[in-house]
């Protein structure tokens, strides 16, 4: 997606897209010994607030932050980003990539909790219905 002639982060996409859906997570919370999404990310977290993440397996894996120089944009806590009363303004946001992610160790030290719920694309716009719970076994 483009706006102006630059790269507008937007909703994730494959090559078909044959399932689409939604991703929550939960920041992880800071244990001893374990490293956070900041230093996962070689990112300094007194100069920049992550605001993106991209997560991407096509073979190999790659992640990549998306983040916001709060010097650059002389803002001192991450509430002050969007700046108050501000809505649907554009945001400058800078992309690192992780070194050498390994897809499961990042989501474990990154997220406290991750949830990821895919469906068909062509039955986007279905009621899907859950009933009683079976295992392959059970048919």
């Amino acid at each position: 997606m483009e706006h102006r002639g630059q790269q507008v982060l937007g909703p994730a996409s494959t090559r078909f897209n044959d399932y689409v859906g939604t991703v929550a997570a939960d920041d992880a919370e800071a244990i001893k010994d374990r490293p956070s999404i900041y230093e996962l990310a070689l990112i300094d977290r007194d100069r920049f607030t992550i605001v993106g993440i991209d997560l991407n397996v096509d073979g190999s894996a790659s992640a990549t932050v998306y983040v916001v120089d709060r010097t650059e944009r002389q803002v001192e806590v991450q509430a002050g980003i969007a700046g108050p009363g501000k809505t649907q303004s554009e945001i400058p946001v800078l992309p690192f990539d992780v070194p050498e992610p390994n897809f499961e160790d990042f989501v474990r030290h990154a997220f406290g909790r991750i949830s990821v719920r895919l469906f068909r694309q062509d039955l986007l716009d279905q009621v899907l219905v859950v009933s009683e719970r079976r295992t392959a076994d059970d048919l």
